[in-house]
C-alpha cells in the first residue's frame, strides 16, 4: 500500500479534457500528418524528421530501429537518396488520451522503392501507428512511429 502512495503522489492525474477539446487536438495531429505526407515530396531529411520529437523511436519494416532524430536523419538520407522512393500516408482513424497529453494516430501508407535485388521499383501498401506529444513549443510531434506492410488494396 506504501508503495501505491508513492507512485500516485509522484505521478498527479489530470483533469479529463472536454469532447470538444479532443476533437481540437485531434484535427490538429491530423492536419500535422497532411502536412508532413506533402514534405516527403521535398526529399530532406531535416524537415522529415522535424516531424519526432528529438527522442523519437521509428521502426520501419526490414529497417534497423530508429532512436532519436539524429538517426531518423541519417536513415531519411539514405532513404531519399534512392530515385524511386517515395511515400505517402492518411489516417483512418485518430484518438486523444482522457488527459489530452498523448493523440494517436493509425492509418495507411503507400511507398515505392528500388529493390535491392531487382533494382526494379517495388510500391508497397502498409499500415502504421504514430503517437504523439507536444513538445516545449506546443507543437504536435511523433515520439512513437510504427509501419508494417500489408497486402495490397483490392480492386
Amino acid at each position: 500500500m506504501a508503495a501505491a502512495g508513492l507512485l500516485t503522489a509522484d505521478y498527479a492525474v489530470a483533469a479529463p479534457i472536454s469532447k470538444g477539446e479532443a476533437a481540437s487536438i485531434i484535427a490538429a495531429v491530423k492536419a500535422v500528418e497532411a502536412r508532413w505526407s506533402q514534405d516527403v515530396a521535398t526529399r530532406d531529411p531535416v524537415k522529415f524528421a522535424s516531424y519526432y520529437t528529438d527522442d523519437a523511436t521509428v521502426m520501419n519494416p526490414f529497417s534497423a530501429v530508429d532512436h532519436g532524430r539524429a538517426e531518423i536523419v541519417a536513415d531519411m538520407k539514405a532513404t531519399f537518396a534512392d530515385p524511386n522512393f517515395a511515400l505517402s500516408f492518411a489516417p483512418d482513424d485518430a484518438g486523444v488520451s482522457p488527459d489530452g497529453a498523448l493523440a494517436w494516430t493509425q492509418g495507411h501508407c503507400v511507398t515505392s522503392q528500388t529493390d535491392p535485388s531487382s533494382h526494379a521499383k517495388v510500391t508497397s501498401a502498409c499500415s502504421y501507428l504514430t503517437l504523439y506529444r507536444k513538445d516545449s513549443s506546443g507543437a504536435w510531434k511523433s515520439f512513437q512511429d510504427i509501419a508494417t506492410p500489408t497486402p495490397a488494396p483490392k480492386g
